[in-house]
């Protein structure tokens, strides 16, 4: 292959993948899309959560280990009268180590204990990741709303300047009243203000997505198609499932995080050993060495050590309490959602059946008595927006639906 021919290949291929990198990020951005983008971003709430979890599960090991042993260097028995450390036989140079010994169990309670609260955290990483994805989804719904009802509004816009012109035309041919053409220009005037608001929540919607796939993408065009999501499981396994919800998981580990409290203050009732070995130089004399064990006897700290159960046994069934409490609210929120969600089901399928199917009907009638000047011009206009407030009642409902499914799914979690 000559060069000319190589360079004007490699022009062709350096193109062709510049053109397919262009057709990618044209693309319509889906939810499944948005969803996969949000889950591969590496979201600092979740990483902190993670490095939590590492921090405890680091410090659950230290406890582990002994304490460190004291070194004690001193001199013992020194005459005061002129420090002659020969002259006394009693005279000698210390050295000495002690060791303390933890309790039983002290260390296997700490470590079960900062286990525990890694595991908290890391329970407290996966509510973090079932709220991303929640709220991608329900900002993704809500820019789709938005998408769509700019689309129908601009639709609507454009019968009504072609009313406009037929009603400019009919007053120019002295065939039709001024305040016809006035009253479009209104409607015409009024439908670009809602245009304006419309893109407002529309640029909301898509920064709180930003939040979550990037600002890279918050710029694509939705997919206009109302996505399926994941399937909602039976109503009593809904509820069954709330007890695996990473907010309960986070509660679980908490009270195994007291009930180590509680059977660390417990261990306060056993007494504390430490070990010392000491060695005595006394220069041309013999050497002397002694061995002791030290006891530290619960005696007269009863009364904290009794106040220190009780306040952990306190502290352990507050957090039971909070579970309890917890379930209660997530099983509220699930029959909230859960009753939305159907009503608002029946209520699309009522405008999908019948309401949508009467504003067409309505608005092609109307449009017909114009044409035989069996109806006035008001009217017609009328009949056109009755049918885009229709038309977006009905996308709204159905987005409300899906975003009232979506916060089921949070409680719930994912079924395929």
């Amino acid at each position: 292959m000559s060069f000319t021919a190589f360079a004007a290949t490699a022009a062709v291929l350096h193109l062709a993948s510049t053109g397919l990198a262009e057709i990618e990020n044209q693309h319509p951005l889906s939810l499944a899309e948005a969803i996969l983008i949000a889950g591969q971003t590496d979201d600092p709430a979740i990483a902190s959560w993670e490095a939590r979890a590492g921090a405890f599960e680091h410090a659950g090991e230290a406890a582990t280990a002994l304490p460190d042993p004291m070194l004690r260097v001193g001199v013992a028995n020194l005459p005061l009268s002129d420090l002659d450390h020969n002259r006394e036989a009693m005279t000698q140079t210390q050295i000495g180590v002690r060791q303390s010994i933890p309790r039983e169990s002290s260390r296997d309670l700490q470590r079960a204990r900062q286990y525990a609260r890694a595991d908290g955290a890391r329970a407290m990483g996966e509510l973090e990741q079932r709220m991303i994805t929640r709220a991608v989804r329900v900002s993704w719904l809500e820019a789709f709303y938005w998408e769509r009802a700019a689309e129908l509004t601009r639709a609507r816009r454009e019968e009504i300047r072609q009313l406009s012109e037929v009603a400019t035309a009919l007053f120019a041919s002295g065939g039709g009243n001024s305040h016809d053409v006035i009253r479009v220009d209104l409607e015409t005037a009024l439908l670009d203000a809602r245009l304006i608001e419309i893109d407002r929540q529309a640029g909301t919607a898509r920064a709180q997505l930003g939040r979550y796939i990037g600002l890279e993408h918050t710029d694509r065009a939705i997919l206009l198609n109302l996505p399926r999501l994941p399937g909602l499981p039976e109503a009593s396994l809904a509820v069954d499932s709330l007890a695996q919800h990473p907010a309960v998981s986070t509660r679980n580990a908490r009270i195994a995080a007291s009930q180590r409290d509680l059977d660390l203050a417990l261990e306060e009732y056993r007494p504390r050993w430490s070990v010392d070995a000491g060695y005595g130089l006394r220069g041309s004399r013999s050497d002397v060495a002694s061995v002791g064990v030290t006891v530290q006897m619960p005696l007269f700290s009863r009364r904290r050590q009794d106040e220190g159960v009780a306040g952990a046994r306190d502290a352990r069934s507050a957090e039971e309490l909070e579970r309890q409490a917890l379930l209660l609210d997530l099983r509220r929120q699930l029959d909230e959602d859960w009753i939305r969600f159907q009503r608002l089901n029946e209520t699309a399928q009522a405008y999908e059946t019948d309401v949508l199917d009467r504003a067409r009907e309505t608005t092609e009638a109307v449009l017909a008595a114009y044409e035989n000047e069996q109806a006035d011009f008001a009217e017609l206009v009328r009949s056109e927006l009755a049918l885009l407030d229709i038309e977006l009642t009905l996308v709204r409902t159905r987005v409300d639906a899906l975003q009232a499914q979506s916060r089921i799914l949070f409680l719930t979690g994912d079924v395929q």
